[in-house]
């Protein structure tokens, strides 16, 4: 059975989008966080509405990890973070967060497959996926060889007469980390130096060219104090200032599954603090989050803010409170 993102009637003919980067799953446009989509997940987009699209999610989550709930016509309700996935232990959809609201469509074993509908910041679905076209091998002494397999099952290769290297297969995606957001994918086979390795992942390192007009700027310097750093020390940097970029991508309003802020109280979902690709809640006074209504997805912005937390119950997501913000940057095209 086929599963991840689909759409009903009508809207099932619009083009389907490969997400590049994680993308929050939300209740309602700019509502609370039902979860994250990850980077490579292909969705369907819906109706919009302002700055978001909506999008329906469906695929396979352990029946352990859900209780039932008839809350708004709904089944289950996640009973702590889980996966979702494309088949029973299969390829992970999405991380979703204790309490969202699923409906049952079918049973198999210990899984349930289930579908939610809910929205995403329209900026991140803005891009279609087309599938990278193969670039012609030039001709070699192996070209007689019996064609590789498909692009899902070819292992990498490390050619043994150049320690170090290896060969990395045609419509192999870049991610910045392991399980991270994606970069891109390899149009053609290529050559890399391997650099690291961490369980299932390897840290490669690629050269190539690009056109001066691809070029952004200058590589902006890495926080003084990471989300990976708040994970090792979660109580060292409690009360510490920082100075991050991060990446707007919705307003929310605390509630009770984020007990690390006051229940009500505005704060932003952002992606951060850049070039990292997780998500950061910050806190916001009234005044703040009316200064910052006019803020769209993607939008950066330069903020000072005060570390509450190293994580929230659930998730492994940093609290900061806003002390200030630069002006709000042009968003990435």
């Amino acid at each position: 059975m086929c599963a991840g993102f689909a759409l009903s009637g009508a809207l099932a003919a619009q083009a389907p989008v490969r997400l590049a980067q994680e993308t929050p799953f939300l209740k309602d446009p700019g509502g609370v966080v039902l979860g994250s989509v990850l980077p490579g997940t292909r969705v369907l987009p819906g109706k919009s509405a302002g700055a978001f699209q909506e999008i329906t999610l469906r695929g396979w989550i352990f029946t352990a990890s859900t209780k039932p709930d008839t809350r708004e016509g709904f089944d289950l309700a996640v009973a702590a973070e889980e996966n979702l996935r494309a088949e029973p232990d299969g390829v992970v959809l999405a991380r979703l967060s204790p309490g969202a609201l699923l409906a049952r469509v079918s049973r198999r074993g210990g899984w349930s497959e289930v579908r939610r509908t809910g929205w995403a910041p329209r900026a991140l679905l803005a891009a279609p996926a087309v599938a990278p076209k193969p670039t012609p091998a030039a001709p070699s002494a192996t070209a007689s060889k019996p064609a590789p397999p498909p692009a899902d099952t070819q292992p990498v290769v490390k050619p043994a007469a150049r320690p170090g290297r290896i060969l990395l297969r045609s419509g192999a995606q870049l991610s910045r980390a392991p399980d991270g957001a994606a970069l891109g994918t390899l149009a053609a086979p290529a050559d890399a130096s391997l650099e690291e390795q961490q369980g299932d992942w390897i840290k490669v390192r690629v050269d190539a060219w690009v056109k001066r007009a691809d070029v952004a700027g200058p590589l902006a310097p890495p926080p003084a104090i990471t989300t990976a750093m708040l994970r090792e020390n979660p109580e060292r940097y409690v009360g510490q200032t920082v100075e991050w970029r991060i990446q707007f991508l919705a307003h929310q309003q605390a509630d009770e599954l984020r007990p690390e802020m006051p229940q009500g109280r505005p704060y932003l979902l952002a992606r951060g603090p850049l070039p990292e690709s997780g998500f950061v809640y910050v806190l916001l006074t009234k005044e703040q989050a009316a200064a910052l209504q006019g803020l769209q997805p993607l939008d950066e912005l330069a903020v000072t803010a005060t570390v509450r937390a190293a994580r929230t119950r659930y998730l492994a997501t940093p609290v900061v409170e806003l002390v200030r913000v630069g002006t709000a940057q042009a968003r990435t095209p």
